[in-house]
């Protein structure tokens, strides 16, 4: 019975959730829309027959304690058509944003703005590793739907919330990253992008972390805010359409994941990318 209750508690949290999320996500386009003069809607209209990509490569590693084994070049793939987005898309984002790297992941725009972005999109999650569904690596994987928003505060500040649901139930649950970061102009094509953010997830999802969990443990950890992280990206524009950016970062485990993950995790990379505009 009180498993019972605690597992309907659980469910009306992430219910609550989602339900906020979707209701801000459906009324701010129209609200925009409404403020918009009807030269920024015949330029959006214009820009909607377009096709943008964006090229690049990365070498990455997602445990810097293990770099012999975890280090890995993946290609970086964009491509914008519309309020469409496949990855990193035509790069608008990650240049007024501070958004590095890029998932595979397709995605709808439902928002685009110079300081607004707010994403809908659905990927093969890899359970086992964390990760998007990657052809060479194994593991149980999923379909994880997800919601991002990354709002720019003011010139500097920059908040970002990512929402996920793994919508067949296969262990990822329901996950909620709150984050915040800070952009310091180094240069003048140049910015170096201070973050830090915790994770909210179901006791289902961290239970079946991968790797970063001990699955033999006794301990359970249950719902509620389990990690922080906090990290560096600089970027730096080489000319209109070329680009490089590095990032290091450290997630932390707190309360219960404490005691199952002992240690932190360091992650990095670094990659170039080419922008057509």
């Amino acid at each position: 019975m009180t498993h019972q209750m605690y597992a309907n508690k659980q469910m009306s949290f992430a219910s609550i959730c989602s339900g906020v999320i979707i209701l801000f996500v459906t009324h701010l386009p129209s609200m925009s829309y409404a403020q918009s003069s009807p030269a920024t809607l015949a330029s959006t209209i214009q820009e909607a027959d377009q096709l943008y990509y964006t090229l690049g490569t990365r070498l990455k590693s997602n445990d810097m304690g293990d770099l012999q084994n975890s280090a890995r070049v993946r290609p970086v793939i964009g491509l914008r058509y519309g309020k469409w987005q496949l990855g990193i898309g035509d790069g608008r984002a990650w240049r007024n944003l501070g958004q590095f790297g890029s998932e595979p992941t397709l995605s709808y725009q439902v928002m685009d703005e110079p300081d607004l972005n707010i994403g809908l999109s659905m990927r093969v999650h890899n359970v086992s590793t964390g990760e998007s569904f990657d052809v060479f690596e194994g593991g149980k994987n999923t379909l994880r739907t997800r919601v991002m928003m990354h709002k720019k505060i003011n010139k500097r500040w920059r908040l970002n919330v990512d929402w996920t649901q793994d919508i067949l139930n296969k262990g990822d649950s329901t996950t909620l990253n709150l984050g915040l970061s800070y952009a310091w102009p180094v240069f003048q094509q140049s910015e170096l992008i201070l973050h830090a953010d915790s994770t909210w997830a179901t006791a289902e999802h961290w239970r079946n972390s991968g790797l970063q969990v001990q699955q033999l443990h006794l301990d359970p950890v249950s719902t509620g805010f389990q990690k922080v992280s906090a990290g560096l990206t600089f970027k730096q524009s080489i000319s209109k359409h070329w680009a490089w950016y590095s990032s290091f970062a450290i997630s932390q485990p707190i309360a219960e994941l404490r005691k199952v993950q002992a240690r932190e995790i360091s992650s990095g990379q670094i990659g170039i990318l080419y922008f057509q505009r």
